[in-house]
């Protein structure tokens, strides 16, 4: 499985350096950014021997750009927000990767902006959404931390085992889902519809599996 961190319009150099070296470090080499700063000799100084990372990043002009190829992705808040009911903890998130190593080619996680995070419309553009137990509400992570933070815990996605070739991917699984809901009458806007999308971040490949299965006989 591919793993992505994406970045939505950092404003910090310094930031982005940091996050570079924090996925470096973890082992992740694919940084891709939204509207990000310049990234001066700032970011390449605090990276520190990370700076690859900086000349290979991808940009996009949108989230819904950077996730174009993407099967999964998770959006990491400050706070919780309607946009989403369930959230992961870091560890579930590993977890929720570990147990899709079939389903899943490419996944993503996702940062928001240092002043204001994600915006509602850019977290429902995300499969599932994370947030990190704090002590106190603020202050929050910064942004570098969040990135070294998520990816020391997902570091150990590189000891998963090789997947198995007969679990359906995930968008296919997503897809006869949505369909399934239209026909039942079950409107975008619905909870219902929320709560079944937000579920299959939690389903591992045996669970999507069982659910197409269903799916196809209905």
């Amino acid at each position: 499985m591919d793993l992505v961190f994406v970045l939505v319009e950092p404003a910090r150099p310094e930031n982005v350096g940091a996050a570079a070296r924090a996925m470096k470090t973890m082992g992740f080499s694919q940084l891709r950014l939204v509207n990000p700063c310049d990234l001066s000799r700032e970011a390449r100084w605090v990276a520190h021997e990370s700076s690859e990372l900086l000349d290979q990043a991808q940009q996009y002009p949108s989230l819904q750009a950077a996730l174009a190829d993407v099967d999964f992705s998770i959006a990491s808040s400050a706070r919780r927000r309607l946009d989403h009911d369930d959230y992961l903890s870091p560890a579930e998130c590993r977890m929720a990767l570990a147990g899709k190593a079939a389903s899943v080619q490419r996944a993503a996680l996702v940062f928001g902006r240092e002043s204001s995070g994600l915006t509602g419309a850019e977290l429902a553009l995300c499969d599932a959404a994370t947030t990190v137990p704090l002590a106190v509400a603020q202050p929050s992570l910064n942004l570098a931390q969040a990135v070294m933070l998520y990816a020391w815990e997902l570091s150990a996605l590189r000891s998963v085992e090789a997947p198995r070739t007969d679990t359906p991917a995930l968008p296919h699984v997503r897809a006869a889902l949505h369909d399934t809901l239209t026909r039942l009458g079950v409107g975008r806007e619905e909870n219902l519809h929320r709560w079944a999308d937000e579920a299959l971040a939690r389903f591992d490949d045996r669970d999507l599996g069982m659910l197409m299965t269903l799916l196809k006989r209905l």
